[in-house]
Parts: structure tokens; sequence; C-alpha cells
């Protein structure tokens, strides 16, 4: 087989859009416009034209490092996100990225917040925990505590800035989707028994979202060999970006090639996870069920069964 010279791979990358350039992009147009400037104030004392600036806040043209750091010094934009957005543009153009985090919080990335506000359908697979757009304050909190001293002030801000983001979920642009496939184990995990309760029930209010769809799949159908998180995000001008997530690390795709594996997965995901409505039942069931195993200790007596449609206030 032939292969591609790496150079003509990437000045073909570089003439199109890419995550890279159009995060980079996003992060432009917001710093000019914190600033209180229009497109003219950045082009005339560089001498740029016009639609010079407006592709680099596109993404539809990548810019230099020299480019992008003249861009944000005219802007003054604050130090720590020029230093991260230099670091982002010396990048190379080919297809992924790694980005290291603190460990459980791939989520506080702003390459993962640009992706969940830019996004039009996202797709997650989430083997061990509730999906962060999808946890309870209690739950994450838990999740966040898991091997920190507990006066550790990133449980905090992690706790916060998952309960902010959770708006995308609540005031959902036209046409935005959502699919979260979660693994029925999850649902059953004793060290949450305490909290698993209003996590069910959150659960339960987000499936009935009209834009949101919360997919089961049974204990039977479990992948051990395949047990590793991973995002799919579609954007409006359908670009797809796909992350795949450890607890210290994200690689971030975007070439159709390396993306295979992981939308076969998908593919056999919808094939195996229950519907929606069968989803909610099986939520419904579970909380029932703790309900019966609370009395049986406890002696407390057993509220009433409610429907899934109940749920939603």
């Amino acid at each position: 087989m032939r292969k591609q010279d790496p150079k003509a791979v990437s000045s073909k990358r570089s003439e199109e859009t890419t995550a890279k350039s159009r995060e980079i992009g996003t992060a432009l147009r917001r710093a000019r416009e914190e600033a209180g400037l229009n497109q003219v104030d950045i082009c005339r004392p560089l001498d740029w034209g016009a639609p010079r600036v407006s592709r680099m806040e596109s993404g539809q043209r990548e810019g230099s490092t020299m480019e992008i750091v003249t861009y944000l010094a005219r802007v003054r934009t604050a130090p720590k996100e020029f230093d991260r957005l230099k670091r982002l543009s010396e990048l190379p153009a080919n297809g992924y990225d790694l980005q290291r985090h603190p460990v459980g919080l791939h989520d506080q990335l702003p390459t993962l917040e640009f992706l969940h506000a830019s996004a039009k359908k996202m797709t997650f697979y989430e083997p061990q925990r509730i999906p962060s757009l999808l946890q309870t304050e209690q739950y994450a909190e838990a999740v966040l505590r898991r091997g920190r001293d507990p006066k550790d002030p990133v449980i905090t801000a992690g706790v916060r800035s998952r309960m902010a983001r959770q708006g995308l979920l609540k005031n959902a642009r036209p046409g935005f989707d959502v699919t979260f496939y979660i693994d029925e184990i999850v649902l059953r995990d004793t060290t949450m028994r305490e909290i698993m309760e209003e996590q069910l029930i959150n659960l339960t209010i987000a499936a009935c979202l009209p834009h949101c769809h919360v997919r089961i799949i049974p204990t039977t159908c479990f992948d051990y060999e395949f047990s590793i998180p991973f995002s799919l995000f579609d954007d409006f001008d359908n670009n797809s970006v796909l992350t795949i997530h450890t607890a210290s690390a994200t690689l971030i795709l975007e070439d159709p090639e390396d993306m295979v594996p992981y939308l076969r997965k998908l593919e056999k995901f919808r094939e195996s996870a229950l519907s929606d409505h069968q989803s909610a039942q099986k939520i419904n069931s579970i909380y029932s069920t703790d309900d019966r195993a609370v009395q049986s200790k406890t002696g407390i007596p057993l509220r009433p069964h409610l429907p899934a449609s109940e749920f939603v206030h």
C-alpha cells in the first residue's frame, strides 16, 4: 500500500476546519468580544484583511502560532488563557490530541467545554458511573471525593462545574439531541446506596426530556473487554470529534478511521441497550427494589411505586 506523504497530509489538514482550529477560533472571538472590540479593530492595526480574521474566528482557517499570539496580544488576553491557546496552536494537525487533567476531572478540560457548548448531538458511554451531565450534586461529590482529601478544593470546584454544565440539558437549543448509554451495573452500585435513590429519580426526570435519551445496557450484555468511557460530539456543521477518557488524560480523535472501533461499539449499544421506555421502567424497578430492601432492614413503610411519568415535576 502506498503511504501518504506526511507533509501532504499536514498541508491538507491545514486547509480544512479541525477540532483545534474551531476551538481556537471560538476562543479568539470570545476574547475579542470580551475586550469590546470588533473585527475591524483587529484588522487595521495588524494590517490584516477582514476575511483572514473572519476565517480564523470561524475555525475555517488554522492560523499559525505567530498569528494566534499576535491576535491574543491585541485583545489583551489573560496570561493563563494566552498560554493555553498558544500551546494548543503549537500542536501538530495530525487528527488527535492527548490532554492531561486532574484524576477524574476530564470534563473540566477547556476543550471538553468547547465540545459540549458547540454540539448538536452528543453520545456518551459510561461503564463505571453515571455520566457527569446526569449526576446529582451528592453523586458528583461522592465520585470526586474518592481518593482525595475531603477538604480538597478541587471537589467543590468540580461539583459546581458539573452542576452548571447541566444547563445544556435544561436549556437545549433547537435540534439538540443527546444519548447516554449506561451499564445496568452502575445503577446497582452498592458503594453509592445511600445516594442512589435521588440519582435514580434524577435519571428518570432527564429521560422524560424530549431531546434526552437514557439507554440502559442490561447486565447480561456488559462487555468486559471494552469498558472504556468515551463520548462522540457532532456539531451543527456535521464535524465529529470523539473523546476517550482515562483517569488522568483524555484522547481526542477527529480522524474518521481512528473513530471506527468506537462507532462500531455504538452500533452494538443501539442494538443491545433497552429502549428509552424500557430503560425508564428498568430505572423505576431498581428504585422500587431498593425501597423494599430498606423496608426489610429498617421496618420503614414502603412508599408507593411511581410510574416514570410521575417523577416529572
